[in-house]
């Protein structure tokens, strides 16, 4: 069914509003069919408008294809995090079992007949990352809860704002028969509340800035570089030969017709020791020389590289996780996973929450519940960082053991026994406001003396105990 169809045009009337202007939502013509198809990558992957060169095919690829690698790392990574439902109580937070919220249930499920969770995270932070857009489609039952969530490629799909009402649509078109079959028609407009939009490097307002757009004279030197270094290695990294010689072959025509000759023998014996590797014999006093790269050449390499660096720092993504390890040593890799978490992993998983924390509940639950994804997933790619969070924990007592196996990766079951206890040290003195100590640390368990117990800290207790101040609850020595 499409907009010409007077059925269609009336509910689309209907629900958007029959309003003048010239970029209505019920123009009939909708979007040009030739817009679809193979031909709408370049505005898929964001770079629509730079001509037939601008495509996936076109020469700047071997740059799309680093930022497409950048992309994909970051997409698995937080694809691997699973997103619970968390409920607000007082000042704790409890998480909402599926069968408490239907919110809860779709998260713990699967997003859609057709993809995982993990396959949908993918496909949205993939969109998300190269085009800085990212759409997901809400189907919702008649009492307004969210039934599927159903990504749709962002050169399928385009904001539209009705005139002079301003109220924003989505115009969303099926191009291939497999979207639209999952979508069930080919065109529609849909309100902007049917629609999660995720938008990052915020431009005007409503789209966000192309990561490929941006980077367009980054992909051009890259893929120049690249062209360069397949011209001068094509001949299966041989050099060309130059050959001298001292003889003069004189004057004349008969002259001329042996340099020919020459020529040609010396042309053909060349192909054939590239080709087979047949032996260059040389006779009459000829020299074969091979030319050198300069130092022009040489760096081509040093620029490409330098070149992969700008591409990973427009991507917000450390060179090490595409496995450029040029940069990379063991002593700066910790601290590389770990800004990979804080700058790069958590605020694109925050910005996540937070949209669908207001697409998917009314206004009045937005302080109650809240989606997010598990944090020690995503610290996972910082294992050294989360190791010593743990290590902390512990020795400080701020969870029992019990907890602390939990926030493990391994997801580590509870104790049989033990398991709510946790250690605290108790080395300390507690001290009032007034400066008096409250109570003094023992240093060990009272039913087993230890240091701090009749001895010195140092365990020396020959030579003289520490001295040690003990108040009770009044403030008396």
């Amino acid at each position: 069914m499409s907009l010409s169809d007077p059925a269609m045009s009336d509910a689309v009337a209907k629900a958007a509003g029959d309003v003048p202007g010239p970029l209505t939502t019920t123009d009939p013509e909708g979007w040009d069919q030739f817009e679809f198809g193979w031909s709408d990558v370049s505005d898929f992957l964001g770079i629509g408008g730079r001509g037939p060169r601008g495509g996936i095919l076109g020469r700047d690829a071997v740059g799309m294809g680093l930022a497409i690698q950048c992309a994909d790392r970051k997409a698995q990574d937080i694809a691997k995090a699973e997103m619970l439902l968390w409920k607000r109580k007082g000042r704790g937070w409890t998480m909402v079992e599926h069968d408490q919220h239907p919110v809860a249930r779709l998260l713990m499920t699967r997003p859609n007949e057709q993809h995982t969770w993990t396959e949908f995270w993918r496909m949205m932070i993939m969109h998300y990352e190269l085009a800085q857009n990212a759409y997901a489609l809400k189907r919702i039952a008649t009492d307004g809860t969210v039934l599927e969530l159903i990504p749709i490629m962002p050169g399928r799909c385009r904001a539209r704002v009705a005139y002079p009402s301003g109220r924003l649509f989505y115009e969303i078109f099926a191009g291939t028969e497999y979207e639209r079959a999952v979508l069930g028609e080919t065109y529609m407009i849909v309100p902007a509340d049917r629609v999660i939009h995720l938008r990052g490097r915020l431009w005007d307002g409503l789209y966000g800035l192309s990561s490929l757009a941006l980077g367009t004279p980054i992909f051009d030197l890259v893929s120049a570089i690249a062209e360069y270094q397949t011209n001068l290695f094509g001949n299966d990294g041989k050099q060309p030969l130059v050959f001298e010689t001292d003889k003069e072959f004189g004057d004349g025509g008969l002259a001329d017709a042996a340099f020919r000759r020459l020529k040609q023998q010396l042309t053909d014996r060349t192909r054939k020791a590239s080709a087979n590797g047949d032996p260059i014999l040389l006779e009459a006093g000829l020299k074969a020389n091979v030319i050198a790269l300069n130092a022009r050449d040489g760096q081509t390499t040093e620029s490409f590289n330098q070149q992969v660096m700008r591409i990973c720092g427009l991507m917000n993504m450390p060179p090490h996780k595409i496995f450029a390890l040029e940069a990379v040593a063991y002593n700066n890799m910790a601290a590389m996973n770990r800004q990979y978490y804080s700058d790069c992993l958590h605020p694109t998983a925050h910005g996540i929450q937070e949209k669908f924390r207001n697409a998917l509940f009314p206004i009045d639950d937005w302080p109650i519940y809240g989606p997010q994804f598990d944090q020690i997933t995503l610290m996972s790619t910082d294992l050294e960082a989360l190791s010593k969070l743990v290590d902390m924990a512990a020795k400080n007592g701020l969870g029992t053991f019990d907890e602390l196996r939990e926030v493990l990766p391994f997801r580590w079951n509870p104790l049989q026994a033990g398991g709510d206890q946790r250690m605290v040290p108790v080395n300390m003195s507690l001290i009032g406001p007034d400066g008096r100590v409250v109570q003094a640390g023992s240093g060990q368990n009272a039913t087993r003396p230890g240091a701090g117990q009749g001895e010195s800290p140092d365990n020396n207790a020959g030579k003289g105990a520490g001295l040690r101040l003990a108040y009770d609850a009044t403030g008396a020595a």
